[in-house]
């Protein structure tokens, strides 16, 4: 039976809805890699175990029980690098604490960081693109973000079990989805609360978020650029 957090166990999908999720996580976590600094990885870390600890925080709701997911704050922290922390947090919940499985990971992964994604990218357009960040604008913008991709994963969940389910899961993909509604609400003030301290006592931390992204291909030549100015010196 698949869990009611958006944790798909094994046995629920048939072998081509988690092989070809696999295949796309597994291509996503590699475009995550690409250029990642050594400092980046104790932030990474950080975010991972919070990601983590919240699966033990359970909330009652629509008569089951559900438990924090906290993707939207790890993809407001992170931006891109936020495949890199929801992979290796599932994979510590499948070992340690039989949450989802192992053939389901790539899925289990997917519909977490494509929220987190979306969630990062809707935390800078309502935050806005400026280096001071007030702590109200960013209780704002962290509750709506947070609070949006709650609802993305569990609709994302919800699709994945009718479409590739190995059974008739749909009754069981409403309640996952309706369960997850009031968790939205609770999970917006959490992550709300957390970049709204951040912007008063860490703002670096929201940095990455508020940075508009540049492409692959321009960093690149960026880098490219004052490899040669130091060269030149």
């Amino acid at each position: 039976m698949p869990i009611f957090a958006v944790h798909i166990s094994d046995g629920v999908l048939s072998a081509w809805g988690w092989g070809i999720a696999a295949g796309l996580a597994a291509i996503v976590v590699l475009l995550s890699l690409y250029r990642l600094d050594d400092e980046e990885i104790p932030r990474i870390a950080l975010l991972t175990a919070a990601f983590f600890v919240a699966s033990s925080i359970h909330v009652k709701a629509a008569g089951t029980s559900v438990h924090l997911l906290l993707n939207g704050l790890v993809g407001v922290v992170l931006g891109r690098r936020a495949p890199l922390a929801i992979v290796v947090g599932l994979l510590l919940q499948a070992v340690l604490i039989g949450h989802g499985g192992y053939t389901t990971l790539g899925v289990n992964a997917l519909v977490l960081i494509v929220p987190a994604i979306v969630a990062s990218v809707l935390f800078r357009i309502i935050a806005g693109n400026r280096s001071a960040l007030s702590a109200r604008r960013a209780f704002l913008a962290g509750s709506i973000s947070g609070a949006v991709a709650v609802v993305l994963s569990a609709a994302a969940t919800s699709a994945v079990l009718i479409v590739a389910g190995t059974e008739d899961w749909r009754f069981i993909a409403t309640i996952v989805f309706v369960a997850h509604l009031p968790l939205a609400l609770i999970e917006g003030g959490i992550v709300g609360s957390a970049t709204a301290l951040m912007a008063r006592a860490k703002p670096e931390l929201l940095r990455r978020s508020l940075e508009t992204p540049q492409p692959i291909a321009s960093s690149s030549a960026t880098a490219a650029e004052q490899e040669c100015k130091q060269d030149n010196r």
